[in-house]
């Protein structure tokens, strides 16, 4: 029996390629027309110390940008979770922020415990996303 859909599947796949099937997506045009060279890894994003320093650096302000991190209420949570534990995780959503925003340069500009009644420990880290 599975060999049997095995085939047809195969079968149809190779039809569906030699007889100019077209395929419709949901996908915007910009997604598509992205060649692979413009996708920013995390890696590859440049962090400005300052916001003078990005400005003088020829660098275009895209705008603001944030991340938090949350560690959540749960068994064996306290005493576990540290500032600088929080605040890595807070910079790492801040550079996907950056990212999804099209930007390839940063800055931050602070970061700082929040209060929330949902979280253990949360990080609030802010700054500016920029073109470079």
């Amino acid at each position: 029996m599975m060999r049997i859909i095995a085939i047809i599947s195969i079968l149809t796949t190779l039809a569906g390629c030699s007889s100019g099937v077209t395929f419709h997506t949901n996908i915007d045009n910009d997604v598509l027309s992205q060649k692979v060279g413009e996708h920013v890894a995390r890696g590859d994003i440049q962090q400005f110390y300052s916001d003078q320093e990005a400005h003088e650096s020829g660098a275009t302000l895209l705008g603001r940008v944030e991340g938090q991190s949350c560690m959540s209420h749960g068994r064996n949570v306290e005493g576990t979770i540290s500032d600088n534990r929080a605040k890595s995780n807070a910079i790492h959503e801040l550079k996907n922020n950056v990212i999804n925003r099209g930007a390839n340069a940063f800055t931050i500009n602070s970061c700082s415990k929040t209060a929330t009644s949902y979280c253990h420990e949360a990080m609030l880290c802010s700054g500016q996303a920029y073109n470079y």
